[in-house]
């Protein structure tokens, strides 16, 4: 399994649709939770659940590096870090209320293990939430070319590989809707990412789109929402699965 790890402190176009991931899980706690966010690269999406929840949160990951960097990150008191490899979890069965687990399953072979070690280790009437890249919009030419991933999946096969694990899930589409109402804003984004002009420093383009009422050049997390209906879920660039253990 590799890294494609958003980086602290780099500013990047992929840090809102990461908050409001996580953001998705907040929502939904009621505080006292005990959560594993498995694959939590840099640590933040666990701070983030730490900072709402009284009970315990885990950050795993399978780099002894990247969890050294997250223990030297964040000192919230009910927040850990520890290496571990997400097919083979060293806990004990209906140890944790939530298991968080995003842009990972299309990292490695062993996905219906790590599947199954999400559903082991989660509590009855606990929850699990993951979230991993639509092939259609991903990887369009049907053959997958981001380094890091060794799967990707459509629609009809991403169903298909989570009725093979559980019964009881919500499949949604993180869909961008910063421009649903389309507007001028939309143009001059479109111009900005224009070979030669997006080479503009990003605090420059902020301005700019300021200007024509958006915070920022980067999305944020207000421009992503949750779609369920099919049509919409299987055009949308993410899946984000729900499940009730």
């Amino acid at each position: 399994m590799s890294s494609e790890r958003q980086e602290l402190n780099v500013i990047s176009p992929w840090w809102g649709e990461h908050i409001h991931r996580y953001n998705e899980v907040i929502n939904q706690l009621n505080g006292n939770e005990k959560i594993l966010d498995i694959a939590c690269g840099t640590g933040f999406g666990s701070n983030l659940l730490a900072s709402k929840v009284k009970g315990s949160v885990i950050g795993g990951d399978l780099s002894s590096e990247t969890i050294e960097l997250c223990q030297n990150s964040w000192n919230a008191k009910n927040l850990s870090f520890q290496e571990m490899d997400g097919t083979q979890l060293k806990f004990e069965d209906n140890t944790f209320d939530v298991v968080v687990s995003f842009e990972t399953i299309e990292h490695t072979t062993a996905f219906n293990e790590m599947i199954s070690e999400f559903k082991r280790v989660t509590k009855k009437g606990g929850k699990i939430y993951i979230s991993t890249p639509n092939k259609l919009i991903n990887s369009p030419t049907g053959i997958v070319t981001n380094p890091f991933h060794t799967q990707e999946w459509y629609y009809d096969e991403f169903k298909e590989l989570i009725q093979h694990h559980f019964d009881n899930y919500q499949l949604y589409g993180q869909k961008y809707v910063r421009y649903k109402n389309g507007g001028i804003a939309q143009k001059v984004e479109n111009i900005l990412y224009k070979r030669g002009v997006r080479k503009i420093p990003i605090k420059i383009q902020d301005k700019i789109m300021n200007v024509f009422g958006q915070p920022s050049m980067y999305p944020t997390e207000l421009d992503y929402e949750m779609v369920s209906n099919s049509n919409e879920i299987s055009e949308c660039k993410t899946f984000f699965l729900i499940v009730e253990v």
